[in-house]
């Protein structure tokens, strides 16, 4: 059964597909959002349909319905390292994600994409971490 997307959680001015007609339209975010779309909205972010239909080959619009699992923290993390390798991880991490973007990380405020998490965890290696890590938790969200 196919989820319904719930349309409170869809970014703001996220641009939405009317293109039935694509082959990918069932997995579609962007077409799928757009059938999902509640009567009360009065103003719509579309991609424009005669730019989709001069398009060659694959969508550059597609983006799969398929949820991703994204981290969510990672204190816990951090204090189980010892003191001077906790302050030379966070100095790689900070130089990273930036300083507003690590503490909202950190906390688990923003959610960290595959490719971010992998990032984090070669930082943690190359501080010298050898034991496995973990996230303080998991989410399975949609790539918008």
């Amino acid at each position: 059964m196919e989820e319904k997307i719930d349309f409170e959680k869809v970014p703001y001015q996220y641009a939405m597909c009317l293109n039935r007609e694509c082959s990918k339209a069932n997995t579609c975010l962007r077409q799928l959002t757009a059938q999902s779309a509640p009567e009360k909205i009065e103003h719509w972010v579309i991609i424009s349909p005669k730019h989709l239909a001069a398009q060659q080959g694959n969508c550059p619009y597609y983006r799969s319905n398929a949820k991703v699992r994204y981290a969510k923290g990672f204190i816990r993390m951090l204090e189980n390292l010892p003191y001077k390798q906790m302050q030379t991880v966070i100095l790689h991490l900070m130089s990273y994600l930036g300083r507003r973007t690590y503490y909202r990380s950190r906390k688990g405020e923003r959610l960290l994409s595959l490719s971010e998490q992998q990032h984090i965890l070669n930082i943690l290696k190359n501080c010298g971490v050898s034991t496995p890590q973990q996230f303080d938790a998991y989410v399975e969200a949609y790539d918008w």
